[in-house]
Formats: structure tokens, sequence, C-alpha cells
């Protein structure tokens, strides 16, 4: 097989660019690089159409091939929807047996052993994030009573899916040459397999540890899309595969299959099932010997090509909308705001309008349908939030900020800018920081001075004229000095009696010795 993938991304890039220029136009696969899939089996599309490709991107969609590991998605739902029908609990113990652990090495495995007791939520995470084998088993055996039991029940829910090139014979995706099925028909099973809740938590998590059981145990997802492979000794740095939408879903690998993939991604509120079979089938460039640097590149391509097909998608669905457009639609950028001690002569009587700082290049990218409904209720997005609404208040200087919401989710905000510069008046007002403002608060704030503020007596000085309040507090510092002034006053009083009195006291003393002598000298 030729591999054109690096000139694939190449071409790529230039289909997103020019997907960007204008929405909506039509689509079609000859706008994506077929050749730019790594892998020959590969379907792309819509959670709620799983049996059509998206923009025609498939390639042997309908061909019965392998499905190695990626079998267990099947298995998990099984395993879900019988226990529950059965009125079984996800959290009843589970005894692993001997068949359950006899695997030998190049097995993907839970780590169990025989005698272990878990519950079966625990086996199930076991299964599908490391890929457990041995999970996969004792599941089946659990549910089912044994293996050949449960697979009956696969092929039941297969068929009921109109899963109609599909047959299973394994519970776990190893190599059997009449366990096979097409991407397409693999599809429609993800579809149906994410409407279940408990499913979908189990594939999107990226590390599980077990919640009970006779031992610990902490098992990784596979999937790249959802977190990177740790770097180790021979492989010191893995490529990265992250995807900021990916939600799932499960991996597989085998000689006979390659290297396969199922994927899932969602952005508001579109699902995208991505997959790819038969990566490294045919490829002479692939030695399974290779080194690790080496295996790991073509072990990444499946991820790499899910998420360059989720991208691609997600960029035609996207819609951009400038701001004149969501003004257009009632977006409300300007705010007036009421500043309580403005200057009396303040020509736009203490009414300050600020305006929303988003620029005159601001877009709004969201997919098609989200932003249809957010058009639709653009005039009630804008919450404001006054932080300063005192002044002196500077023309240009920042007062709060706005924030547009759409169903309890903040789309963008920007600061509220004074569109002028407002003066203060010679009213007091109250020292306490700013109160915040939003919604219809803005029309329960009073200027002081106003008829309404002299009404209500909420403005400062409880609606007293402003020429009192300017008599009152030029009186006040005078009648403060007086005060001061009588104080000293009285107290030099005080001190001028006690001294006298104490010079009275020493006359009267003086004139008594003086009084004693002379009855003296008379004797």
């Amino acid at each position: 097989m030729i591999h054109l993938k690096k000139i694939g991304f190449g071409l790529l890039a230039v289909v997103l660019l020019l997907c960007s220029v204008s929405f909506p136009k039509t689509a079609s696969a000859d706008e994506f690089d077929l050749n730019s899939i790594y892998e020959p089996y590969f379907i792309l599309v819509d959670a709620d159409q799983p049996t059509v490709a998206l923009d025609g991107l498939e390639r042997e969609a309908d061909k019965q091939v392998e499905p190695a590991s990626t079998t267990k998605v099947l298995s998990c739902i099984v395993a879900i929807e019988e226990t529950l029908k059965n009125g079984k609990s996800l959290n009843d113990l589970v005894t692993v047996s001997e068949n359950a652990v006899d695997f030998g090495k190049g097995n993907s495995l839970m780590e169990l052993e025989a005698g272990d007791t878990f519950p079966l939520i625990d086996l199930l995470y076991g299964m599908m994030l490391p890929s457990g084998n041995d999970a996969a088993i004792a599941i089946a055996e659990h549910v089912a009573g044994s293996t050949s039991a449960f697979v009956a029940l696969m092929n039941a829910k297969a068929q009921e899916l109109g899963m109609t090139h599909s047959h299973f014979e394994t519970v776990h995706g190893k190599h059997k040459d009449t366990h096979y099925t097409t991407v397409r028909d693999m599809a429609l099973l993800t579809a149906y397999a994410l409407k279940n809740e408990t499913f979908c938590t189990i594939v999107s998590t990226p590390t599980y540890t077990t919640s009970g059981g006779s031992r610990e145990l902490t098992v990784v997802n596979s999937n790249r899309l959802l977190i990177d492979t740790p770097p180790t000794e021979k492989l010191q740095n893995p490529i990265s595969c992250l995807y900021e939408y990916a939600i799932g879903v499960k991996t597989g690998d085998t000689t006979q299959a390659g290297k396969c993939l199922i994927a899932a991604a969602r952005r508001e509120g579109i699902t995208l099932i991505a997959v790819l079979f038969g990566g490294t089938l045919g490829d002479p460039d692939y030695d399974g010997f290779a080194s690790d640097a080496r295996k790991d590149k073509f072990n990444a391509y499946r991820f790499q090509d899910a998420k360059a097909l989720f991208e691609y998608e997600f960029s035609k669905m996207e819609r951009s909308v400038t701001l004149q457009e969501l003004k257009n639609a009632g977006l409300q950028t300007e705010f007036s705001v009421p500043i309580p001690n403005a200057a009396e002569a303040d020509p736009n009587g203490g009414i300050l309008l600020a305006k929303a700082d988003l620029g005159d290049t601001f877009t709004l990218n969201l997919m098609e349908p989200k932003m249809r409904q957010i058009l639709d209720s653009a005039s009630s997005l804008a919450e404001p939030s006054i932080t300063n609404n005192y002044a002196p208040i500077a023309d240009g200087s920042v007062i709060g900020r706005v924030s547009y919401l759409f169903n309890g989710e903040t789309l963008f905000s920007a600061d509220l800018i004074a569109t002028r510069s407002v003066k203060e008046g010679m009213a007091q007002v109250s020292s306490e920081p700013a109160q915040t403002l939003t919604g219809d608060l803005f029309g329960t704030v009073t200027r002081p001075g106003t008829p309404e503020a002299e009404k209500t007596g909420s403005s400062c000085g409880g609606g007293m004229p402003q020429g009192t309040q300017l008599v009152l507090w030029i009186l006040l510092p005078v009648l403060l000095l007086l005060l001061i002034g009588a104080i000293v006053l009285f107290a030099l009083y005080i001190r001028n009696e006690r001294i006298r009195a104490e010079k009275r006291r020493k006359k009267a003393a003086a004139r008594r010795r003086a009084q004693q002598n002379r009855s003296t000298y008379d004797e």
C-alpha cells in the first residue's frame, strides 16, 4: 500500500482553510483526500444517521473484515442490558474462573487472577479500557453462564440492530475465521451503545481504579484520543493524539485484523463516529519487530486519522457570524448605567452609556444547529455586571463586565467601557464599595437631587435640597471649633478658680496666725 499520509495532511490543511471562508456550502468527499486515511476500511457518520457516510467519507465500508477487540463494544452493551433486564445489579460480585485467566503472552489483559472477586462494573472497565480479554470471559460467564451462551446473546443483539453483514464467534475479538463485521455495521452498533449512559461513562474514562473486590487494580484506557501513552525507556516521546471533543470508544489490534479503532467525538450536541479498520494490513513498511519509536508511528495513524475526519466534518458544520450580524439579531452591546452622584449639571441627567468592548473584528464560531438557536435568542443573552457606577468616571474607563450566556453556558464576555466622562456632584455618597447591578436593577437606581430621589428618600441626605446640605457642611466645622473653644475656656476658668481659692485659703491662715500672736503678747 502506498502511504500518502503526510501529503494528505497538507492537503487537509488547505481544505480546512477553504472551508472556513463561507457557510453553508455543498459538501462532498472531493474536498477531502481519501488517500490521506491510512486504514483501508473506514467510515465517518453522524450518530443520528449511523449507516450513512457523511459527505461520502467512507471506503470499503461494507466489506466483511475482522473487528479485533472492537468486538467488546457489543460485549459491553449486551452485558449492561442483560444484567439490568434480569433485575440484577452492575455492582454484583463476579468470581473470576480459571478459564477467564487462561491466556498467554501477547494478550491484552486486566491482570485478573483465578479466584478474584470484583463488582461487574469493575470488570466492564477492565474490558473496555485496557481491552482485558480476561475480563471479557469473566463477564460472559457471569451474565450468561458460559461464553457460548453470551455469544448467542451478542448475535441476537446484532440482528436486532440490523447488523446484517456481521457474525460473532468470541466475546473478546480474538481471531476466528467466522468472526467478522463491517465498519458500517460497527458504526450502527456504536451509535446504539452511545445512547446508554453507563456505556458512555465507561468508554470516556481515561483511567479507572477498581471500586471493590479482592484487591485494587488501576486500568488505563488504550484510546489515545483520551489519554497520552506514557513514556518508557524505549519510547521516551510517544506521539500525542489527544482530541478535545473525543468521548471514546474502543481500540483493537490483531495480526489478522490490523490496527482498528472506533472513535466518537461530540461537539455542541453533535456526535460523530469514525470506524477505521485494517491499519498496517498489507503495508510493506510495517515491521512488528521494529523499534518502539517506529512502531509508535503506525500505532498513532488510526487516532490521527479519526481526529482529521472529526475536524474536517466539524469545520464544515461550523458557522461564523460577525458582531454586526449578532447585533442585527438583537444582541445588546450598549447599556444605560445610572450614576447616583453625577453633577447636577450633567448633560445626560446622570445616565452613562457603557459599551461592550468586543472589537470591530469579533466573530462567533459555533456549530450550525446551536448557532441558529443563539441567533433566535440573541436579545436575551447579555448579563451585565456594573462594578463602578460612582463619579468621577473617566471617558474610556472600565466600569464593569458583560457576559453573554446561552443555557447557562458563557459564550463570550467583554469589559464595559464608559463612552464619556462623568463629573462628581456636591452631594455626598456612601463610602461602601460600588454595588453590582444586573438585569432590571438598572432601572431602580436614582440620582441625588432628582424628583424620584426626593420622593423615596433613598438618595444622599434623605431627599434634603443640595443648598441646605452645603450650608450644613460649612457650619459643621465652625460649630466644632466653637465647641472646642468653649471646652478650653471652661478648663481655664476651673483652673483659675482653684488658684484663687488657694490664695484665699492662705490669706485666711495668715490672719489666724496673726491673731494668735497678738493674744500671746496681751498675756
